[in-house]
């Protein structure tokens, strides 16, 4: 296997954080949550909030897009063997895709919409909108600019929608050797 990072790409509630802790058990790496370290980096800069819904909340698209930048090259530049679940925007810009490109080996997990739209109503995680409608509402919008993205990245794509974690985990294991 690769000494490369391990990038997991998709939209919101696709399963990145899911997977990425079953895989990274299964292959014996660390587990990085991009959102997770975001809102840690965020605090040391004097920004507080509970998660990064909350901090995209409240500082706003364009400084959120570049406190995520910062941290993406924190975490990957080293070449730490991870598995990193990247936040579902971090393909937005072209330096992280260009860094991801370079630096990490990326898998786009796949989820039909509707399967998007369930998991989004049934999560309590605060997830503000992005272009100024509800979450759920603006996910198709969001698909379409991303996906194109995503597929540019991806090493490979795992359909995710209906199976089980534990079962693409091991998918996922088998495919990266």
């Amino acid at each position: 296997m690769s000494p490369r990072p391990l990038a997991l790409l998709g939209l919101r509630a696709s399963g990145k954080s899911t997977l990425g802790r079953l895989l990274a058990a299964r292959i014996g790496r660390p587990f990085v949550d991009l959102d997770e370290e975001l809102v840690r980096f965020a605090a040391r800069a004097g920004h507080s909030a509970t998660s990064a819904g909350e901090l995209l909340g409240r500082l706003g698209v364009a400084p959120f897009r570049d406190l995520e930048a910062t941290t993406l090259r924190r975490l990957v530049e080293p070449a730490a063997v991870i598995v990193l679940a990247t936040g579902g925007g971090v393909v937005e810009r072209a330096d992280n895709r260009a860094l991801l490109r370079r630096a990490a080996r990326c898998v786009f997990l796949s989820v039909p919409l509707e399967r998007l739209s369930e998991r989004l109503r049934a999560d309590p995680t605060s997830r503000p909108a992005l272009r100024g409608v509800d979450p759920i509402d603006e996910l198709a919008a969001v698909a379409r600019a991303r996906l194109p993205l995503y597929l540019e990245l991806a090493e490979f794509v795992l359909e995710a929608g209906e199976r089980a974690p534990a079962e693409l985990a091991q998918e996922l294991a088998d495919r990266l050797g």
